[in-house]
């Protein structure tokens, strides 16, 4: 892994793919990968990471923070540990140098620490003291990407996913968004109903 400046950091926007999603307080069953509809979840963000593949993606940037950043971090590690999906990277994107320290479950530091010290590239936004570090790490992404693949809870006023995803729409990036509101099943503890295949919104039916 190395660790490269906003300014020095290199890639080509038509093969790099970003995500967006809320943290773990804010997904079903809390994030929980054992509950049912979050292996639902799961599968999905999974598939939908491989199907960018198939497109020509070629590089991932994750804003590292807890829930959907992570998990998606942790797929691309996965399937770059396969050596079955070609010349793939994962760029992570720390808002501030210090993000670990936000990070609350041991099983989360416990993945970031393993993500962190495996992708090929670590990119330092901004600073600490800066109350914007947020928003330029969305878009570092959103200026580096032309695909963003995400979670969306509904009327989520005032989130980092809402502003990235409102980033990526005026950009005109192409977008795969799984709905929260509109996908129940993720919200489902046992197999019944899962089946149900998910609504995954694009750039022109996002309701931003």
């Amino acid at each position: 892994m190395k660790e490269v400046s906003i300014n020095s950091f290199e890639c080509d926007r038509l093969s790099t793919c970003c995500f967006s999603g809320h943290r773990s307080r804010d997904l079903p069953f809390k994030g929980d990968l054992h509950k049912q509809g979050m292996k639902c979840l799961y599968s999905t963000l999974q598939l939908l990471v491989v199907e960018a593949v198939s497109d020509g993606f070629k590089t991932f940037i994750s804003g590292m923070s807890d829930g959907i950043d992570l998990i998606c971090a942790d797929i691309v590690r996965q399937l770059i540990l396969s050596k079955r999906y070609g010349d793939i990277r994962l760029i992570c994107a720390l808002p501030y140098r210090e993000q670990y320290n936000e990070i609350h479950s041991a099983l989360d530091k416990y993945k970031y620490s393993i993500i962190i010290n495996s992708c090929d590239e670590r990119v330092i936004v901004s600073e600490k003291s800066d109350p914007d570090r947020y928003k330029l790490r969305n878009k570092f992404m959103v200026d580096n990407s032309s695909r963003i693949i995400g979670v969306m809870k509904e009327k989520q006023r005032g989130s980092g996913t809402l502003q990235t995803l409102n980033m990526a729409k005026r950009a005109g990036i192409e977008m795969k968004i799984v709905s929260l509101a509109n996908n129940p099943q993720l919200y489902v503890d046992t197999d019944l109903g899962i089946d149900r295949k998910l609504e995954i919104y694009n750039e022109k039916n996002l309701p931003l």
